[in-house]
């Protein structure tokens, strides 16, 4: 009695921690190069699957001889498949670990596998099978429900049943290198990434055709006499007109020069005048108050009306010189003067050159 409560009792310790094994985890390392890619292991992958037509489908350890498992769901439509049978044998060396580093291939004692899973232990094969493919219908559930089922599934078969896993490996690796990581391209909702990169590189590309379009030359320096001086009237005038442009909204024309100039004139002889007269008043006080002296009169020296005579004559020379107006007021007069120049004597060498 004694040794049946123990036995018992060991049983209690031992029942949950079965029953409660993930047996969807890998056993090592091995499957990383598919986890790093899916974002989960290939048995949790195929336990998803078969729970698209079986919801009570749980995964349990797989039987090491091939094949792993068996489609034997009454509504076998998610696992009557190649796809469905090639999650198996990679869940297979997920859980047995790879071994060797070679996996678990279907190969001699395997012939025949797939066949074999397709019956289910039976001499009837489970409907409807497709091959590299699913139904239209379970296509549809994979995508509802976010299965990131690999391209290679779609592309890679063995008719006569075998399977090879090293093989699987390394072309689902190259895939992944050349499509970046992007490769489940069956679901619009795992192709976003894809669209976007195909589009921006679309944009780049057309970008660069553009650019190299803009940027070409002309292969052909052939030009006739005429085309040559037609281009450089062409090139002369743009030239002129683009020199002369910004700065006609910025020279002022002689008259408002002038006018300027004659109200500064104007307002220097005022604050000059203004000047003496206050003077003249100073003294004018300073005698009133002095009663022994009569007041000094107003007067103003020869010199003062010669200098404000000069100073009158100097402005008035100075406002009535255009040639000096145009160069004080327009900086770039030399310029245009040289710009006539050069375009004179470049027509003249094209007649010479013509005649």
């Amino acid at each position: 009695m004694t040794s049946l409560k123990k036995a018992l009792l060991g049983l209690s310790f031992v029942v949950p921690y079965v029953f409660a094994q993930d047996h969807t985890q890998c056993a090592d390392s091995g499957s990383d190069w598919y986890t790093g890619v899916v974002g989960e292991t290939p048995c949790r992958t195929y336990e998803q699957l078969r729970k698209l037509c079986n919801s009570e489908y749980v995964l349990g350890t797989l039987n090491p001889i091939t094949p792993p498992d068996t489609c034997d769901d009454q509504i076998a439509d998610c696992c009557c498949n190649s796809i469905a049978f090639g999650l198996s044998m990679l869940c297979l060396t997920c859980q047995q670990g790879i071994g060797n580093g070679n996996g678990i291939d279907a190969v001699l004692e395997g012939v025949l596998a797939y066949q074999q899973y397709l019956q289910h232990g039976t001499n009837f094969f489970c409907t409807p099978n497709t091959n590299l493919s699913f139904t239209t219908d379970i296509q549809a559930a994979v995508c509802n429900n976010n299965l990131k089922i690999h391209n290679n599934f779609y592309k890679t078969f063995w008719p006569d049943g075998q399977w090879f896993y090293t093989y699987y490996r390394e072309q689902m690796e190259t895939t992944n290198a050349a499509d970046g990581n992007n490769s489940f391209t069956h679901c619009a909702s795992t192709t976003l990434n894809v669209t976007s990169s195909s589009q921006s590189q679309s944009i780049l590309r057309s970008e660069s055709t553009l650019l190299s379009q803009s940027t070409s030359v002309p292969k052909s320096t052939s030009f006739s006499l005429s085309s040559i001086t037609s281009l450089t009237e062409s090139s002369a005038a743009s030239a002129t007109s683009a020199s002369t442009l910004p700065h006609s909204t910025k020279s002022l024309t002689a008259g408002a020069i002038a006018g300027i100039a004659v109200g500064s004139l104007a307002f220097v002889g005022a604050i000059t005048l203004f000047l003496l007269w206050l003077y003249s008043y100073r003294r004018r006080q300073i005698d009133l108050e002095n009663s022994e002296t009569s007041p000094t009169p107003f007067t103003i020296s020869n010199s003062t009306v010669i200098f404000l005579a000069f100073l009158l004559l100097v402005l008035t020379k100075w406002v009535y010189s255009p040639i000096y107006v145009k160069q004080c007021w327009d900086p770039h007069a030399h310029e245009q003067s040289r710009v006539g120049r050069r375009e004179t004597a470049q027509d003249e060498r094209t007649e010479a050159a013509a005649t």
